[in-house]
């Protein structure tokens, strides 16, 4: 995702995260990144958190998704030009990519978590995950093709429709 942006000409950059060895864990302290990456375009800042997978759902695990990170996103969704959420990438059988706005992402996990018959998901609502069908049904597709062994991306399309969407959120 990052040469994709880097080749549309739109700044992003990867937080990366520390890693601990096990022996030191308890005895070394680290600060949480709040997501993954940041992207600017078109005025607008994106704060994303990528989740990626070979399955055909992402697991509301703690260890899967944080809730400090929930809340960061959408923490930064209430500024304005502010775009937060998840991209979230299933790459099995076809490496489809969805970016999930934070408060669509909240507002599944809570009827889901909840058990809430009365929604209007058309695909099955499942209480601990978050699958394929429903990022279809709520979240923008961020198209992609193979250039020989990595994915690139149309950032620019997925950046105009996200701004067109949620661009004006406040």
């Amino acid at each position: 995702m990052q040469q994709s942006a880097k080749d549309c000409d739109i700044f992003f950059v990867r937080v990366k995260d520390t890693h601990i060895p096990i022996e030191f864990r308890q005895k070394i302290r680290v600060t949480k990144n709040d997501y993954d990456c940041l992207m600017f375009g078109q005025e607008h800042l994106f704060t994303l958190e990528l989740k990626s997978t070979q399955q055909k759902s992402i697991s509301f695990d703690e260890k899967i998704i944080k809730q400090h990170q929930i809340d960061k996103l959408n923490e930064a969704s209430g500024f304005e030009n502010v775009v937060s959420g998840f991209i979230f990438n299933f790459r099995e059988p076809e490496n489809r990519v969805f970016f999930v706005h934070i408060r669509d992402f909240l507002d599944y996990k809570y009827i889901a978590q909840n058990q809430i018959k009365d929604h209007n998901y058309q695909n099955k609502v499942n209480k601990s995950s978050i699958s394929l069908p429903i990022c279809e049904e709520i979240g923008l597709e961020i198209k992609g093709f193979k250039k020989r062994t990595r994915w690139h991306y149309h950032m620019n399309d997925f950046i105009n429709e996200a701004i067109k969407i949620y661009g004006n959120n406040k």
